[in-house]
């Protein structure tokens, strides 16, 4: 029997935002002030690359049982506004939170020629091994970019999965790459793509400094779409044929049956980077692990509204879910 799709959410934006660009946009930029004092840890990777992970540790003392794993978007890191946010909430509940800065996100570039991408769970896997000799109880949380990340993550293990992985929460999740990347190619999302376009754009100049036949195009910026960013780079610089290649084996969609641990996605019905294949609604009825949570607004990693003791709406969904599972 499959899992009951939440379909009455309790998630309400807030009248002042009538749109989905206003809800993304704004509370990203309202919650850049929230302070955090994180330490760093870095981790050594297999293929000698590296994972640099920052800890907010303290809230609950020197006992502290449970860790909560937070991942960030695509171009984003640890200081990203919603992972502060989520990270103090966590916190204030008595999680140890650990950060995750995916490669080459953590102010440092990445050894490696390859870069991160939506499917990169390989240095995910060795951090989750290593706290799970420290922790009993891990959740994960994942938002964008990382939401797909965690659930093709989960999908891979199935039952090898570290037993101290609890649950997980994805929110905003591109999980089919290809019809969402054709999403954000429309006109009305050009502000977020040439942002999107710029920021990669200037990571691979990094690189080039490091390697000097680096595969690097100083027309880069020129592109305009995920299709051609992704066949250029993405797909080239990580052992993918193309991006129609890499999509198929990265989306989180294709690997949501393998999940075996319960799994919130939160995926808003106004997320203007969405298209509708990101909506897994008969993968969820069908599924015994997977929930879904179809706001009918928030837009993209917003989720916009007045912070309650208890952290805002979307902390306190995901803080309810994992305590559920223990």
């Amino acid at each position: 029997m499959g899992v009951p799709i939440v379909s009455e959410s309790t998630y309400r934006a807030p009248c002042y935002l009538p749109n989905s660009h206003l809800q993304t946009i704004l509370p990203n930029v309202t919650r850049r002030r929230i302070r955090i004092d994180f330490r760093r840890e870095r981790f050594e990777l297999p293929d000698s690359d590296f994972i640099d992970v920052d800890w907010l540790e303290g809230y609950g003392g020197d006992d502290v049982q449970r860790c909560c794993v937070a991942l960030h978007g695509l171009e984003g890191d640890s200081r990203a506004a919603y992972i502060k946010s989520l990270a103090r909430s966590f916190g204030i509940a008595g999680y140890a939170v650990a950060a995750f800065n995916m490669r080459g996100c953590s102010g440092e570039p990445n050894r490696l020629e390859r870069s991160y991408h939506s499917g990169d769970t390989e240095g995910l896997a060795t951090v989750l091994e290593v706290l799970g000799q420290r922790y009993g109880w891990i959740g994960l949380a994942g938002f964008s970019l990382g939401g797909n990340v965690i659930l093709k993550y989960m999908g891979e293990r199935g039952s090898e999965l570290p037993s101290s992985i609890k649950a997980a929460v994805a929110f905003s999740t591109p999980c089919d790459l290809r019809t969402s990347a054709d999403r954000l190619a429309r006109s009305e999302n050009a502000f977020y793509m040439k942002r999107f376009i710029k920021l990669l754009c200037g990571k691979l100049k990094q690189k080039e400094k490091k390697y000097s036949k680096y595969r690097y195009n100083k027309r880069c910026r020129e592109l305009k779409t995920f299709r051609e960013f992704d066949d250029a780079y993405t797909a080239p610089l990580n052992g993918f044929r193309d991006a129609e290649d890499y999509w198929q084996q990265c989306s989180s969609r294709f690997h949501l049956a393998g999940i075996e641990r319960p799994s919130l996605l939160i995926n808003t019905r106004n997320d203007p980077f969405l298209s509708d294949d990101c909506y897994p609604v008969e993968e969820a009825n069908a599924h015994k692990f997977l929930y879904l949570e179809m706001p009918k607004s928030g837009g993209h990693c917003g989720f916009p509204g007045d912070r309650h003791r208890d952290g805002y709406w979307h902390e306190r969904r995901a803080l309810e879910f994992f305590q559920q599972f223990g």
